[in-house]
């Protein structure tokens, strides 16, 4: 059989690759069958099989990558990256050596097998892996056992670290599928009696797990294949070292977080029991005399951009789902019995919860897991924690800059924003935004009033003294303002300048101290610096947009328009109105002089007029030669009927897309204000208010959580409100539940 010479009615390589596949099984069936009877023809039949591998050693390797072996360079004559598996996934061939005796595939005893187990009705594939597995149990066996030579071991710690594959990151998710296959097998198979491998640690110091070394490496799909068939390594700890360097105990998903490895650190994370995840990122005051930070800082992790997933892992685990009437778990189970009866009532749960607990305290900890109040050991009395230190900004103030939009739209992390604001944000920020507003009116009375007087400096009369009072709280609350915005530069160090408001802040209040040398001095500037003084500090009123709710979102939304489209309209229509308006000009001074455009600027503010006023140019073109008026009808025509109906246009899509990110963009505002409040010297905020969690109804959240927008129908039941909040809380809890097995 030639099958090779008539590869070229197929149409693409994959349908190449299958036809000599199908070729190669043929062969060896008839090759097997011939010995089996007998038949002296067989010695004919593997001579052509032989030849046929030899003219064809591209497509066959090509065929060996498809089916379960490695891809790359080609074993004996093919072309660098010829062949491709379905992911793209290629390995060079010495690798393939350095992991697998490649001539074993090669043999007749290998494909002798490989068919045996696949007339029994396995796959191609899982046929071969299934036969590479016994061969490598087999090494194991004759190697005398030794822990030191387990395969899964050897695939988990030496294959991953081998010069192969070390500091070539794109190579490792063709190891990680590879090993995976084979390690479903071993678990499988007369490896792992009784389940060994949940107890089974390597032999070095460390004692590391199999699931130590995938969470490493960061094999998630090896991750999941261990705990679902061990589920006991989740808990499983490294040895204690005290030399050459002390080292503590490490569960597996410490070694992920350590590693970034950030979709395998957010897996363990959720597989992981609620209690166990909290007592990795709270503060160990077992001696209360020197208690410890968090073995890991919840903070760090946030400001991370790598590890966002891990993120909102650990928020998903703030949420303890209640289910009333069901035994309580425990760490450690005395008998194998207590733990089947009491982990199979859990697993039969619904899937709907009737309440849950919102776990706050490491939201509002500081940098070590330290949160603001503790519960004194003789009671429930709850005392100000000495330790914890209120510098630190809290890691709901890191979640609103992080711009991890999964984050931030957390059920967590919303239900504690609400209750911050209901309990003291909108007090504070209302109470803020009146006596602002105060600031505002006394600040133009004093200088609308000092305008109107011959000079300013004089005070006589009731309405002087009046005008000077206003002057000297303004004053005040100005340098109130500036050591305001002075204390939150310490506390934000950098981050303050990236906020574009604090720009009108110092403006504005610069500018009020500024008028008062120029107004003694008789400087007639002191009325521009009054007239700027007084823009900038009412453009500040909106820092203060969110106390509402209905201004927060609009604000939000008309900056957004502002930021997309008005600054690239501007963009073009300033490339567009200047050369327009230098031609105009200059072509005026070939006829006669128009009476309205004497000059550049003139020129300039009537383009600028007939923009915005949509008026002619000029009231008489009576001057105008040809030229002037071909470059006014086309500048008319380019800016007034194009740009600004495309304008329009790109205004109603921003307004659109605003409006779905403007509810996330004013919950941002709303932390940052909180965050803020809590800042602010003397009040004590974040301690004084600190709660540490709470118990929350489905009726409760639906409530908090559904708020109206258009999206939704006003007219909406409690009961569709519901099944709304059951449908957003059941994708958390049920991704919990299966990770946990």
């Amino acid at each position: 059989m030639h099958n090779h010479h008539n590869l070229g009615r197929y149409g693409t390589k994959k349908a190449k690759l299958e036809a000599i596949k199908e070729s190669i099984i043929q062969e060896l069936a008839k090759r097997i069958e011939r010995e089996e009877d007998g038949n002296s023809d067989n010695q004919s039949s593997s001579d052509s099989l032989s030849s046929e591998s030899e003219d064809d050693s591209e497509e066959e390797d090509c065929v060996l990558a498809e089916i379960g072996m490695e891809t790359g360079k080609l074993l004996e004559r093919g072309d660098e990256g010829n062949c491709d598996d379905d992911q793209g996934t290629q390995i060079e061939c010495d690798d393939l050596r350095d992991l697998l005796d490649r001539e074993f595939y090669r043999s007749r005893e290998f494909w002798m097998m490989v068919h045996e187990k696949q007339s029994k009705g396995l796959p191609w594939n899982k046929a071969m892996d299934e036969v590479r597995v016994e061969r490598l149990i087999q090494n194991y066996k004759v190697n005398g056992e030794l822990d030191g030579e387990d395969p899964a071991l050897v695939m988990l710690k030496h294959w991953p670290a081998s010069k192969q594959y070390k500091d070539k990151p794109d190579k490792l998710p063709g190891l990680e599928k590879l090993v995976n296959q084979f390690l479903e097998i071993m678990l499988d198979s007369e490896l792992n009696p009784g389940n060994k491998y949940e107890l089974f640690k390597d032999e070095n110091e460390t004692k590391k797990t199999l699931l130590h070394y995938s969470a490493e490496a960061g094999f998630l799909q090896i991750t999941k294949t261990l705990l679902k068939k061990c589920p006991g390594l989740l808990e499983a700890a490294t040895e204690r070292q005290l030399i050459p360097k002390k080292k503590r105990a490490m569960l597996p998903v410490e070694l992920a977080l350590n590693a970034e490895n950030d979709e395998v650190a957010a897996y363990l994370v959720r597989a992981m029991r609620h209690e166990s995840v909290t007592r990795l990122f709270s503060w160990r005051p077992e001696d209360i005399s020197n208690p410890q930070p968090s073995l890991f800082s919840f903070q760090a992790i946030i400001e991370n951009p790598k590890m966002k997933k891990t993120v909102v892992a650990v928020l998903d685990q703030m949420v303890n789902p209640h289910w009333p009437y069901l035994p309580k778990r425990k760490d450690t189970y005395v008998s194998q019995e207590e733990k089947k009866g009491i982990e199979g009532v859990w697993k039969t749960i619904p899937e709907d919860p009737l309440n849950y607990y919102f776990h706050y305290a490491i939201l509002d900890g500081d940098g070590g897991g330290r949160p603001p109040k503790v519960t004194l050991s003789e009671g429930h009395t709850v005392s100000d924690n000495k330790c914890f230190n209120q510098r630190d900004k809290s890691c709901l103030n890191m979640i609103a800059k992080s711009n991890n939009k999964e984050a931030l739209q957390h059920p967590v992390v919303r239900m504690l924003v609400k209750t911050k604001w209901k309990r003291y944000g909108h007090f504070f920020l209302s109470l803020q935004t009146a006596l602002y507003a105060i600031f505002l009116l006394f600040l133009s009375f004093s200088l609308l009033y000092g305008s109107t007087k011959p000079d300013p400096t004089q005070y006589r009369g009731a309405a002087d003294l009046w005008c000077g009072f206003c002057e000297i709280v303004t004053l005040l609350m100005a340098v109130f303002y500036m050591c305001e915005e002075l204390n939150q530069l310490r506390i934000e160090r950098y981050s303050y300048f990236s906020e574009w408001m604090t720009l009108f802040d110092w403006l504005g209040l610069l500018l009020v101290l500024c008028v008062i040398p120029l107004r003694f001095t008789g400087n007639k500037a002191q009325w521009t610096v009054a007239s700027l003084a007084v823009l900038f500090n009412f453009m500040r009123i909106f820092k203060f947009s969110c106390v509402t709710r209905t201004t927060g979102l609009y604000t939000k939304t008309l900056a957004k328009i502002i930021q997309q489209d008005l600054t690239r309209f501007m963009a073009v229509f300033v490339a567009i109105f200047l050369p327009f308006s230098g031609a105009l000009f200059l072509s005026l001074r070939s006829s006669n002089q128009n009476q309205e455009l004497s000059g550049f600027g003139d020129v300039l503010l009537s383009g600028v007029r007939a923009l915005s006023e949509q008026r002619p140019f000029v009231a008489d073109f009576s001057s105008f030669n040809w030229l002037s008026m071909l470059l006014m009808l086309m500048y008319m025509g380019t800016v007034l009927v194009i740009l600004l109906n495309i304008l329009i246009a790109q205004m109603s899509t921003t307004y659109i897309q605003a409006k779905k990110v403007a509810r996330l963009e004013y919950d941002v505002d709303r932390i940052l204000q909180l965050t803020r409040m809590e800042r602010f010297p003397f009040l004590n905020l974040r301690v004084k208010y600190y709660k540490e969690g709470e118990w929350i109804s489905e009726k409760k959240l639906a409530e908090e959580l559904l708020e109206f927008s258009e999206d939704r129908n006003p007219w909406e039941s409690v009961e569709e409100k519901l099944n709304a909040i059951r449908d957003m809380m059941r994708k958390m809890v049920k991704q919990m539940r299966q990770e946990r097995g």
